[in-house]
């Protein structure tokens, strides 16, 4: 389990991030929702070595995230971050393989774990084109290939995978699917989930728990049904809400109005 504490994070003497205390469990899908600029993405990269930590203590498994390295982490962790550069030409293939680097395999167990992941995520056609060549959406779609291949050939028992706007460039198919495929992994393979998403409808659909952030702070957080309240969707976005039962999907969905 990932547990952090009492973190802060500062540019220039203006907190980003203030008081932060959260846990990440396996099996669980936690999202993390807020208006822009509120410290969500700050939040994934610090607990993930992407930015140092200023103040505060992250661990995983009860051991200071500080004392591992960078193949310890590769094995219990992947990440999607929001945004990602290769200055050099790659097949859409080889960028996914990458998510395999930390793993001692045969070039058959490679290609028995890439086909299933891209079987799986409906990308064969994209597999053997130009990375640079492909869309922002195409992109995306590989690139979350890539890190769900990495958690996918790890023996770990505890796995966590962390998504930042993962649905980005998406169109409204793709996006169910990347979503319906994470909670599929998190159920299957016993992965912790944690997920910035911008579509709250999306998160109340998906979500285990949910963190709603403004100000650099976790206002809320806790099981979906007690935190995503119309109350509190006003108090993080100000906007109206309401949560309308669908006879044809015989559930609830959430409806936003500004």
């Amino acid at each position: 389990m990932y547990i952090i504490k009492d973190l802060d994070f500062a540019i220039q003497k203006r907190k980003i991030l203030d008081n932060i205390n959260l846990e990440i469990k396996p099996n669980c899908f936690l999202s993390i929702v807020g208006p822009n600029g509120c410290g969500k993405s700050t939040l994934i990269k610090t607990i993930n070595r992407n930015l140092d930590i200023q103040k505060g203590k992250i661990t995983l498994n009860e051991k200071d995230i500080e004392t591992y390295n960078d193949k310890q982490l590769a094995l219990k962790r992947s990440v999607l971050n929001q945004s990602f550069f290769f200055p050099y030409s790659f097949k859409a293939i080889e960028i996914v393989e990458m998510g395999l680097y930390a793993y001692d395999l045969s070039q058959k167990e490679k290609k028995e774990i890439l086909n299933y992941i891209i079987e799986k995520l409906d990308i064969n056609p994209l597999k053997d084109k130009d990375y640079q060549s492909l869309s922002g959406g195409e992109k995306q779609k590989i690139q979350f290939a890539r890190v769900v291949v990495q958690l996918y050939a790890s023996k770990e028992k505890q796995k966590y995978l962390f998504l930042d706007e993962p649905t980005l460039n998406l169109d409204i198919y793709y996006q169910y699917k990347i979503l319906d495929l994470t909670k599929e992994l998190q159920e299957e393979l016993n992965i912790g989930v944690c997920a910035i998403l911008h579509d709250i409808n999306q998160a109340y659909l998906y979500s285990d728990k949910i963190a709603m952030m403004k100000e650099g702070e976790i206002r809320y957080f806790g099981d979906t049904n007690e935190i995503l309240t119309h109350d509190n969707i006003f108090d993080i976005f100000k906007v109206e809400s309401e949560f309308v039962y669908s006879k044809k999907l015989k559930k609830d969905i959430l409806i936003t109005i500004s």
